[in-house]
């Protein structure tokens, strides 16, 4: 029994004993104790009132805690995605006279301008001692490489052992862009490397501009591993491909075929280096010589 109800109890009794003693009837005790009781109820409500008001400072009452509901949950926001990484690019400008093209690479690419005359290839074959490449960039530390190609559309059909008469100006007026592609991947084939495979042609990329003066296609061929198993240890594969994206265009106009080849690895090229690499091809550019001549 808390101290209130005892006093309150204690107070009823000896207000029984002394009524009993003087006579008063019991009815007369009763409303006594109800009296006591009422005065007691009053001031337990009084002191909560004044109570709550202090913790509230005057103002209406707020319960502490909003009521449980069983079925509430607490969802999680997603951690923000990881920001997307872009690689820096520069904008390569020919500077050899004539200025054959201009073209956008990555910022950490070295670059080659051949411009060594038994370097360059001949005007008449497009041969020389690189090939018909005339410029070279990329990054030896991921074998990443970009080059550019410029060699006669004459000397392309004819090695082929077609003889070129008529219109040269446009892949349309040329032949089946399909069938031009192929006879660009031959002609790389040559010069490849003797520790890559036989590079494939994407024939579903193949694909022809509206004015028929640009061409773009790729190529996919596998890297011949010479320890497969220690490649597995060391990268969790057995076999490396590697990707590369074409653009051949005769916008020259000097009777030339210029083309750019990006290529890297398939695991780089599924990455920013990829993007980056594609952006390189698209921007690609050669300078109308017509003009000139």
């Amino acid at each position: 029994m808390t101290p209130t109800l005892l006093v309150s109890a204690t107070v009823c009794a000896l207000v029984a004993r002394s009524a009993s003693a003087f006579g008063v009837p019991e009815h007369s005790i009763s409303d006594v104790s109800g009296t006591v009781s009422d005065q007691r109820r009053r001031f337990l409500q009084s002191t909560a009132a004044i109570t709550v008001a202090s913790w509230t400072g005057g103002k209406s009452f707020t319960p502490w805690l909003s009521p449980v509901v069983a079925e509430d949950t607490v969802t999680e926001t997603p951690p923000p995605p990881p920001p997307v990484e872009v690689v820096p690019m520069k904008r390569f400008v020919d500077t050899v006279n004539p200025s054959l093209f201009v073209i956008e690479i990555p910022q950490r690419f070295f670059s080659i301008r051949r411009t060594f005359k038994y370097d360059l290839p001949d005007a008449k074959t497009g041969k020389g001692r690189r090939g018909g490449t005339i410029f070279s960039s990329g990054d030896m530390s991921k074998a990443e490489v970009i080059g550019v190609e410029r060699f006669p559309v004459r000397n392309l059909l004819e090695e082929e052992g077609y003889n070129p008469t008529g219109d040269l100006s446009t892949f349309t007026s040329i032949g089946d862009p399909t069938a031009i592609a192929t006879l660009l991947l031959r002609r790389r084939e040559k010069d490849k490397p003797g520790t890559q495979g036989p590079a494939l042609l994407n024939s579903d990329s193949v694909a022809l501009s509206s004015d028929g003066k640009t061409l773009t296609f790729s190529l996919r061929q596998e890297i011949n591993v010479q320890k497969p198993e220690l490649l597995l240890e060391q990268e969790g594969m057995s076999e490396l491909f590697r990707t590369t994206l074409a653009k051949a265009t005769l916008t020259s106009n000097d009777g030339q075929m210029m083309a750019v080849f990006a290529s890297a690895l398939d695991q780089d090229f599924a990455g920013p280096d990829g993007v980056a690499l594609r952006k390189s091809v698209e921007s690609f550019v050669a300078t109308d010589q017509s003009a000139k001549n």
